[in-house]
């Protein structure tokens, strides 16, 4: 094989389809962009890179879903499929990390707060895909409604974790930058990311934060929007459960 040849193999772009050329250059601007703000892009949990990979993952299983003969399905399939290969991805680098490892990633997550919102956003706007769902398998009474009731169950689920997620490590970057301070802990030794989820998803299925209560004014303004963001999550999950059954019931 001469070099011309070799050279267009090592470059993707050239015999890559219009779609994945374009992921490829949206994770490639992503790399430049996080390199240039002084911090490696795996170095953080919620990186702009990890978020567009899982968003690749989504769009994929999508497509499936309308090759197979249920384009119905697609904004529903790329939202959970996005919303858990993240939730995997950021769970599985930081549930064990030690106190001083949590330290560590939370100073990186300090440059995340554009891809926190982002993702934010992209939860509450779920909440739109999932109540167009719910009124088309409203119309419907065969399997594809039953789908499409099922996965705007887990749809919303997952939505709720991923800003729980998001909640736990805004709340560990805030502890720590301010020289561990903001959540009272009751103990000495600092906390790990297990500890800060504990806080987070407290307020998130209680909607306050229990025997860990903030001790500064931006910490309780920050847990008051994320209880009010969760009692949201909470109303659509019952909203939800209750379609679920009556689509049952009916089939």
């Amino acid at each position: 094989m001469d070099r011309r040849r070799l050279a267009t193999f090592a470059q993707p772009d050239l015999v890559m389809a219009p779609g994945f050329r374009c992921s490829t250059r949206l994770i490639r601007n992503a790399d430049w962009v996080e390199q240039r703000s002084g911090r490696p892009a795996l170095g953080r949990l919620l990186s702009v890179r990890r978020a567009l990979w899982s968003l690749a993952v989504g769009v994929v299983a999508g497509a499936a879903a309308a090759l197979v003969g249920a384009p119905e399905l697609t904004p529903l399939v790329i939202w959970t499929i996005a919303a858990g290969t993240i939730l995997v991805w950021v769970w599985r680098a930081c549930w064990s990390a030690s106190p001083k490892r949590t330290e560590q990633l939370a100073e990186a997550e300090q440059h995340s707060r554009s891809t926190d919102s982002a993702i934010l956003i992209a939860s509450v706007v779920s909440l739109a895909a999932v109540g167009e769902a719910l009124v088309r398998a409203s119309n419907q009474q065969d399997m594809v409604a039953v789908t499409l009731v099922i996965l705007s169950v887990v749809g919303v689920v997952l939505a709720w974790v991923l800003v729980n997620t998001v909640f736990a490590l805004k709340y560990a970057r805030l502890y720590y930058r301010d020289n561990g301070g903001g959540i009272d802990f009751k103990r000495n030794d600092p906390p790990a990311y297990a500890d800060f989820a504990y806080v987070a998803f407290t307020v998130g299925m209680s909607y306050a934060p229990g025997e860990n209560e903030p001790t500064s004014n931006r910490m309780r303004r920050i847990a008051l929007g994320h209880a009010l963001l969760s009692y949201t999550f909470g109303t659509g999950i019952l909203a939800v459960a209750v379609n679920l059954v009556t689509n049952l019931g009916q089939s």
